[in-house]
């Protein structure tokens, strides 16, 4: 890009050039949260709201790796296979069950795997290692302590458990349920409008007419937000009209907390979007980008909400959404973590255009020989669908790049 071209891009764009700045610029805006409590069962894939402590070690008693007997080590310090230590079995204690107080020199319990190891026990002899009676069991060589889960070995008391703006995983449940929790609290999933502009879209499951083509924006970027922890709301296809633009966009900001456009951002008699935006009051953040494909976009705020208008090709749309959109809904839903993973990853196939701008190839993650590869989605063009299957990675092509061999290395983002 030249100077020139840089000036005009900051002119216009509000000193916005590149999808890292529009994406920083997004991700810097302030978000307003709410939160909720809702079941353990219902928290799967929900943002933590606050910090967790444990309150209690797990284990909490010191129990039984092993079905066998609990005994005092010094008691069989000296037992061998011709002698061995004989110990008078005391009980029989089952997992959830209590014993009879603390052992006493000579004895033993009967324990089960899980079962609370008795005050004065130090060791677990496995019940293969041993001959028993009803009455006494035989112990044929010295035990070291040991063979005992001690109380809190998993997680200690008062230790920091999980922290607010944690993605909920089932191990994560777990850990709450261990400590006793039946609910949780969680920020609540925002509210994004969906709006589809353009004469020519009809809605699938409707007849085919000659010069329209079925609305799969809707569908495609419903899931990719919900895929993120939104709640994504289809509010149908807009029409080419300036005025009802303007009025399916303010009925979307007063319901939703985010607005989600496709097509009517380039710069057609009909692409009504910006202005549109403009009319009703929004301050515009910034307008096209300097990428492809997705760079036909837009980002506006008014009352505190943000208004992504993305491509209409849904290919574009979606990179857009994913390239420079992506932070800025992970901080919405609350997480912890918003940055998109990134790593370094060789293509799998050559790459033979030349890149004035910088572009974004789609495709998913292999691996070879311990590396990461990069493998691309053979249909590259901005309208296409079946270059979202599988979609695990954007490859990042920097603007001035020759044509690049298999084995090449290039950024990768994790989508």
């Amino acid at each position: 890009m030249n100077s020139l071209r840089e000036n005009q891009c900051r002119e216009k764009n509000k000193n916005i050039c590149s999808f890292e700045e529009a994406g920083r610029m997004l991700e810097g805006l302030s978000v307003s949260q709410k939160t909720e409590k809702v079941l353990l069962q219902e928290a799967y894939n929900r943002v933590l709201a606050e910090d967790v402590t444990a309150k209690i070690p797990v284990p909490h008693f010191r129990k039984s790796a092993y079905d066998g007997f609990a005994l005092k080590s010094e008691d069989v310090k000296e037992a061998e296979k011709e002698r061995p230590a004989v110990l008078k079995i005391r009980e029989t204690i089952g997992a959830g069950s209590l014993g009879a107080g603390p052992l006493r020199s000579g004895t033993a319990v009967k324990i089960m795997t899980g079962a609370m190891v008795p005050e004065g026990a130090d060791t677990v002899v496995k019940h293969e290692d041993t001959c028993f009676s009803e009455e006494t069991v035989e112990i044929f060589h010295p035990a070291a302590p040991g063979n005992i889960i001690e109380a809190g070995e998993d997680v200690s008391g008062g230790s920091p458990l999980l922290l607010a703006g944690t993605v909920l995983e089932p191990a994560d449940l777990a850990l709450l349920a261990g400590q006793g929790f039946a609910e949780v609290m969680v920020y609540r999933r925002p509210k994004a409008a969906l709006l589809s502009t353009g004469s020519e879209l009809i809605e699938p499951g409707k007849r085919l007419e000659a010069g329209k083509i079925y609305n799969t924006n809707a569908v495609l970027l419903g899931g990719y937000l919900e895929k993120y922890g939104l709640i994504p709301e289809d509010r149908g296809i807009v029409k080419d009209s300036l005025p009802i633009l303007k009025e399916q966009l303010e009925a979307a900001l007063s319901v939703s907390d985010l607005v989600v456009t496709t097509g009517g951002v380039s710069a057609g008699d009909y692409d009504y979007v910006q202005r549109a935006l403009e009319e009703i009051g929004a301050e515009i953040l910034f307008h096209r980008l300097p990428f492809k494909p997705g760079g036909a976009m837009l980002a506006a705020v008014k009352d505190g909400k943000v208004i992504l208008g993305l491509s209409g090709n849904p290919g574009a749309a979606a990179v857009g959404l994913l390239a420079v959109g992506l932070p800025y809904l992970k901080k919405l839903c609350g997480r912890r973590v918003t940055q998109t993973e990134t790593a370094e990853a060789v293509l799998a196939q050559p790459f033979g255009k030349a890149s004035r701008g910088t572009r974004f190839l789609r495709g998913k993650a292999g691996y070879e020989h311990g590396k990461l590869v990069f493998e691309s989605s053979e249909n590259q063009r901005n309208g296409s669908v079946s270059s979202l299957q599988e979609l695990g990675l954007l490859g990042e092509i920097s603007a001035g790049t020759p044509p690049l061999p298999a084995g090449e290395k290039i950024k990768v983002f994790f989508v």
